[in-house]
C-alpha cells in the first residue's frame, strides 16, 4: 500500500501501521496502533484515513514541476540540459561531437533524449533550440503527477 507499511517488532511489542509522506522536503510520519485503536483492522483504517487527509492536503509534485527540480551537479543551469563535447570514431576516424542534449520523461522509467549540433547551428541557437525542446515536451506532461513508484510497478 503505498505510504503505509506494516512494523511487527516482537522485541518491543511493537504491532502498527506506519504512514510516511515527504512533499518538498518534508517527512510526515506517524504509527497507528493495533492496541490504541482496537485491532489490526481499525488501526489500517485509521492510518488510510489519516494518509488520504495528508496527500489531499499536501498535493504531490506534477512531473514538469519535479523535472524543473535543478540537481547538484547540473552546470548548465536549466534541468534535463546538457552540453557534451566529446571524440567519437565513426567510419575509422575520429570525430569530435559538440551539442546541446536534451532529456525528458516519457513514463515507465524511460526517458526520451534529443540533441542539437554546436557545429551546425551555433553555441547559442543549439541551446534554445534545446531548450524550446524540453519546454514542449513537459507542457504534454502537465497533466500528470510525478510518482517514485511509477517504474515499480508499471504506471507512469
Amino acid at each position: 500500500m503505498l505510504n503505509i507499511r506494516r512494523v511487527d517488532h516482537e522485541a518491543s511489542s511493537t504491532h502498527c501501521w506506519r504512514v510516511t509522506v515527504q512533499r518538498r522536503k518534508q517527512r510526515f510520519t506517524r504509527d497507528f496502533s493495533d492496541g490504541v485503536h482496537g485491532n489490526r483492522d481499525q488501526a489500517f483504517q485509521a492510518a488510510l484515513a489519516y494518509r488520504d487527509t495528508l496527500v489531499q492536503q499536501h498535493a504531490p509534485l506534477s512531473k514538469p514541476d519535479y523535472c524543473a527540480i535543478l540537481k547538484k551537479n547540473n552546470r548548465s543551469g536549466v534541468s534535463g540540459l546538457t552540453r557534451v563535447d566529446r571524440w567519437e570514431v565513426f567510419r575509422g576516424r575520429r570525430v569530435r561531437k559538440v551539442f546541446w542534449g536534451v532529456q525528458w520523461p516519457i513514463g515507465n522509467g524511460r526517458s526520451r533524449h534529443k540533441t542539437f549540433s554546436i557545429l551546425k547551428y551555433g553555441e547559442e541557437a543549439a541551446f534554445q533550440l534545446a531548450l524550446a525542446a524540453r519546454e514542449t515536451a513537459l507542457q504534454a506532461l502537465i497533466s500528470q503527477t510525478f510518482s517514485p513508484f511509477a517504474c515499480r510497478d508499471g504506471k507512469s
